[in-house]
């Protein structure tokens, strides 16, 4: 009987599978079908078995950008600009057939609920605050704007806006739920750091070949794209890309879909990378641990990311200030960091040119100038209690009518949901900043320690920052939650018997 409904399940999974990459042959060509036959199993299996769907999903992130662009052609240029195809939208999307099943699954999963601790309750409260008044603005500010305008499809940038402020918080408990013992912990972190290693290597080929003419660049394309990243100039991985050496402009976006999302892959990596190096009890994944801090670094120089390379060697010196004994070898580490990196300061051309570029870019537009511009604009009478609707900064629904262009977060979200809004959002992430100060506090042994601090202070700069808006989008707003969760497992995970993680182990 079992047998014969498993001959069932595959002969219906077959068939469906058939018919849906039938129906995307039609409408969008043959790697649209491709992706159609992938799509149906991958559901499924996400769903059936939804650690594995998880685990897909953080290596499928970061190459997003890349398939959709480079492997998929999901755009053509045209004119001056460039049009995009009908395997757009499915390929841009795709990461979600790997999460949002995976989320369904352990969401059916009696266990995930009848084991959930006490400290998830004063976040479980500060999320249904923050719910609520999304779900407030978006029928009393987004249903009656979009009755009044029959141009804009407000209700859809609505469900946009619903999807990018509240789609990925389910990872804190996704993440709780994949970590069932220290080993899967292990497993996890050198998956992460073999992921951000490869894709700092694409990033260093995809930099050789623009220096090396292979690929074009942006110097012989039109105005303005010759001045700004453009998928015109799409090179080996990633999306939009800028690089005209003749006005000494270079922004890569690596493996993802824009530059800057590529910038803030590398902050985000840098926690990561450190945290999981000096956790890792086996010598061999140190040296690979070590080896993919030296590719986030040299990727972070060559990239041209102005964020990046202001904040990634702070990371790092901060890291290793607060995790390293202070003893004899202690001074003698730091006395050798500092006069390596004056040596390579000075000597290293490459490097003293991104930092003169650096330079003299803050000295035009001053980040904290910039910061207070856009606050003085909101506080000329558009700060309101439900905001101005969900999605109307929001890139991602551009398509679906006139959004507000804003560049840094909390004007973003106080625009968007407005002030009570905005006071649900700090209340959110002041409560996981707080459970998970405490979860790491509770650590015992060294290595996980000094994973949770790492993890944690990533947590403590995401929370609060004013610049940007990387909580907005991907990368940082799938690793924002499911660090969060993964801190909140890990005074449970200590109490395991059979410890991986032992104290000789750490650096």
């Amino acid at each position: 009987m079992k047998n014969e409904k498993q001959i069932i399940i595959f002969i219906t999974l077959l068939f469906t599978t058939v018919f849906v990459s039938s129906f995307f042959l039609l409408i969008g060509g043959t790697k649209t079908a491709i992706m159609g036959a992938l799509l149906v199993p991958c559901l499924v299996l996400s769903y059936c078995f939804p650690r594995w769907g998880l685990l897909v999903f953080l290596i499928y992130l970061p190459l997003g950008g890349t398939i959709t662009y480079a492997l998929a052609g999901a755009f053509q240029a045209f004119g001056k600009g460039v049009i995009y195809t009908g395997s757009y939208s499915l390929f841009h999307l795709a990461k979600n057939v790997f999460y949002l099943p995976a989320l369904l699954g352990i969401c059916v999963s009696y266990r995930i609920w009848t084991k959930k601790p006490l400290t998830f309750k004063p976040l479980l409260i500060a999320l249904a605050f923050f719910t609520l008044t999304c779900f407030l603005t978006f029928f009393f500010i987004n249903f009656p704007q979009d009755f009044a305008n029959s141009e804009d499809r407000i209700i859809l940038m609505g469900l946009v806006g619903l999807k990018v402020w509240l789609g990925y918080i389910p990872l804190i408990f996704c993440a709780y739920y994949y970590l069932n013992n220290q080993k899967k912990l292990l497993w996890l972190n050198r998956i992460l750091v073999l992921i951000i290693s490869i894709a700092c290597i694409l990033c260093l080929i995809q930099y050789l070949l623009l220096v090396y003419g292979i690929c074009p660049g942006n110097s012989e394309l039109p105005v303005p794209s010759n001045t700004s990243a453009s998928l015109r100039a799409q090179c080996f991985v990633g999306g939009s890309l800028l690089y005209n050496p003749g006005k000494n402009l270079i922004r890569l976006p690596g493996t993802f879909v824009a530059p800057w999302q590529w910038a803030w892959f590398l902050i985000a990596s840098s926690f990561i990378t450190y945290g999981v190096t000096l956790s890792d009890p086996s010598r061999f994944w140190k040296s690979v641990g070590c080896t993919s801090i030296i590719t986030v670094l040299v990727a972070t120089l060559i990239s041209g990311q102005r964020a990046a390379l202001l904040l990634v060697p702070i990371i790092y010196l901060l890291l290793f200030l607060l995790t390293q004994k202070k003893n004899k070898n202690f001074l003698i580490k730091l006395a050798i960091i500092f006069i390596l990196t004056a040596i390579i300061t000075t000597q290293i051309g490459l490097i003293d040119e991104r930092v003169a570029n650096f330079v003299q870019r803050w000295q035009y537009a001053p980040p904290h100038e910039f910061i207070a511009k856009q606050i003085q604009w909101l506080t000329h009478d558009r700060i309101t209690l439900l905001g101005h609707g969900l999605g109307k900064t929001l890139s991602a629904a551009r398509r679906l009518g006139s959004i507000q262009l804003v560049e840094t977060f909390p004007v973003q979200l106080i625009y968007e949901i407005g002030i009570l809004g905005y006071l649900a959002f700090l209340t959110v992430v002041t409560t996981i900043t707080v459970l998970t100060f405490k979860a790491y506090r509770s650590l015992k042994t060294p290595p996980l320690r000094g994973l949770g601090l790492s993890l944690w202070i990533f947590i403590l700069f995401i929370s609060y920052n004013p610049y940007y808006y990387p909580l907005a989008v991907d990368p940082v707003a799938v690793y924002y939650w499911f660090v969060a969760g993964i801190l909140l497992k890990l005074p449970v995970l200590e109490e395991d018997t059979t410890s991986t993680f032992s104290e000789k182990s750490h650096c």
